[in-house]
Parts: C-alpha cells; sequence; structure tokens
C-alpha cells in the first residue's frame, strides 16, 4: 500500500504540474488530490516539494523513454509514433489541461529543477538519435533532427491545449513522418 500511495503521489504531482505549473502545485492540494494524509508527503518525500517535483518529472521522463524504446525496436516511425502517442493521451484524457510536465518545469526560476528537467528532454533527444542513426540517417544530422522533433512535438503539445483540439498535434505528427522519411530516403 506505501508504494501505491507513493507512485499515486508522483503521478498526481506530474499531472498538477502539467496543469497548473510548478508555481501552483501545493503538497496540501497534491494530499488532497490524491487522497493521502499530507503527513505521507513528508514520510514518502523528506525533501519535500522539490524532491516531489524532481521524482515527478523523472517518472514522466522515464515512460516516455520506455514507450521510445519500445518503439525503437519497430524503427524510426513507431518510436515516432510512440512519443506523440504519449501525449495524444495525456491531452485527451485531461481534455486538454494538462501538457507536459517536463516541459513546465523546463522553464521555471529554479536552476537545480530546470537542470533536471533539461537533462529529461536532452534524454528523449539522444533516444530519438540513435533511433534515427540505427535506421541509417547521417549521425551528424541525427542529433539535429531528433531536436527538432521534440521541439515541434513540445510546441504542438501547448497548441492542442489553446485550440482544445488534437489537430495541432495529428497535423505535426503527419509533417514529421514525412521529414524523416525524406532524411531517410524512404518513399
Amino acid at each position: 500500500m506505501a508504494g501505491d500511495t507513493r507512485t499515486r503521489m508522483i503521478r498526481g504531482a506530474a499531472r498538477m504540474i502539467g496543469t497548473r505549473g510548478v508555481g501552483a502545485m501545493s503538497l496540501r492540494d497534491l494530499a488532497r488530490e490524491a487522497g493521502v494524509p499530507i503527513g505521507s508527503t513528508y514520510h514518502h518525500f523528506p525533501g519535500g516539494r522539490q524532491q516531489l517535483i524532481e521524482e515527478a518529472i523523472r517518472a514522466t521522463g522515464a515512460a516516455v523513454t520506455r514507450r521510445l524504446e519500445v518503439g525503437r525496436e519497430r524503427g524510426p516511425v513507431a518510436a515516432l509514433d510512440a512519443f506523440g502517442d504519449e501525449w495524444r493521451t495525456l491531452l485527451e484524457d485531461s481534455e486538454f489541461v494538462t501538457g507536459c510536465p517536463v516541459f513546465a518545469v523546463a522553464t521555471v526560476d529554479d536552476e537545480a529543477l530546470r537542470n533536471v528537467a533539461t537533462e529529461i528532454l536532452e534524454s528523449w533527444q539522444t533516444s530519438l538519435a540513435e533511433v534515427l542513426a540505427d535506421a541509417g540517417l547521417d549521425p551528424e544530422r541525427a542529433p539535429r533532427l531528433a531536436l527538432f522533433i521534440v521541439a515541434a512535438i513540445e510546441g504542438s503539445i501547448a497548441l492542442c491545449q489553446s485550440a482544445k483540439s488534437i489537430a495541432p498535434l495529428r497535423d505535426t505528427m503527419e509533417e514529421l513522418h514525412h521529414l524523416v522519411d525524406g532524411a531517410l530516403g524512404i518513399q
């Protein structure tokens, strides 16, 4: 049960960060939304709010990386789709209220948290670059294309939230497919 409480708190924190931003996430609100006593936050996260935020975005980062790795086994388009599907699901399940918690943390004033978010975003880029290089893309171009993919998808998440529609992500994914296919010489 303790692991379940801790997991619920991490997932709840990620959802709150992706919805409200880091500044609006309080341990009291999290405890109420996760249905746990406020004392549980200090028991499971002795480092307090800072530790919880870091663990929440690391958990999000790991979940996305797992999807990329599963997609990787099936090739670059599958990895790209896995990355896009992660955010499509989040957006649709939250009715376009919740965005990427990692990106939300990447723009905060707290340097330590921003560094963790940057590390996660770079790990996604590295994974995508490896997939692209493994598929035959020039290893010097692969990191730039991977950066572009992460930036395009993260930007489309914000546009989806603004429009309350999945269309920006869908259209971005379609264009990314063309771009990746062209880069790999796939007709």
